[in-house]
């Protein structure tokens, strides 16, 4: 099915259309995304990850709003401004002194070394550049390092996606059960790339992916553990399956479902 069938099928609340849909676009994303990073001067694969990530979480925004018209064009070309604008931001923001030319890069570093060593006051920084107190704030402000999505981590509870799948159908909007519908999937592969010890003990622990749901004292008993040794263990696996997340469909995880989290709240 084209595009534009699937997002009509989506708008009349086939949840399963959003799913084909999302997922017959990746290729797209990735293209834009290509095309966004080489306007930089970036071929760096991981910033092309966060990227996509970026352009994920946009493709869903727009989707949502239905604001989208057949009649004007094909669905890629309205959303292409949308996602390249984003990334382009992206790029802006994160990727910082690296998109600078040389020259610029050389002031960047002397306008950060005056401000932030010798400690000289914005209009002296100008002044010593010889350029305006807007173009010495833009400097200065100007991040020399990128900042990656999937550094963004925290104890929100959110971050486990084990325990999102656990969530009750009926709370989640049609994109979120669809989304986690495909997260399950590349999740279960990553599960099991785990050692036995550690499958048993999310496995049981969540009553996920064939594993019988047991308490903490039942878990300890089976593993010969004691509860401050199941927690320690729980979240030492938990790390693990998460450091597999890079380089996988997970990647986007976080991101998307924050996203579509946000759509929904409006």
């Amino acid at each position: 099915m084209t595009n534009e069938e699937l997002y009509r099928q989506y708008l009349s609340g086939d949840a399963e259309a959003f799913e084909q849909l999302y997922l017959q676009m990746q290729g797209f994303i990735a293209s834009v995304a290509k095309d966004s990073a080489q306007s930089f001067g970036c071929a760096d694969n991981e910033m092309l990850d966060e990227l996509c990530a970026e352009g994920a979480l946009e493709l869903c925004e727009r989707l949502s709003t239905g604001a989208y018209d057949e009649d004007r064009g094909k669905l890629t070309t309205y959303l292409h401004p949308f996602l390249r604008g984003k990334m382009y931001r992206y790029l802006e923001a994160n990727l910082g002194a690296a998109a600078l030319p040389k020259d610029e890069m050389q002031r960047l570093k002397q306008a950060q070394r005056l401000h932030k060593e010798e400690l000289l006051p914005l209009d002296e920084v100008a002044q010593t550049l010889g350029v305006s107190a807007e173009k010495a704030a833009q400097l200065i402000g100007c991040k020399t390092k990128p900042l990656s999505i999937s550094a963004l981590s925290g104890d929100d509870p959110d971050d486990d996606p084990l325990a999102w799948l656990l969530l009750d159908q009926h709370i989640l909007t049609p994109e979120q059960t669809v989304y986690r519908q495909v997260c399950t999937e590349e999740l279960e592969q990553l599960f099991h790339t785990l050692s036995a010890k550690d499958r048993a003990i999310l496995g049981h622990t969540y009553g996920v992916f064939g594993y019988e749901k047991l308490s903490a004292d039942e878990l300890g008993l089976r593993e010969m553990l004691s509860p401050d040794g199941v927690t320690k263990a729980r979240k030492a696996a938990l790390e693990r399956l998460r450091s597999r997340y890079p380089g996988s469909g997970l990647h986007l995880w976080r991101d998307v479902y924050h996203a579509l989290k946000d759509i929904s709240d409006i």
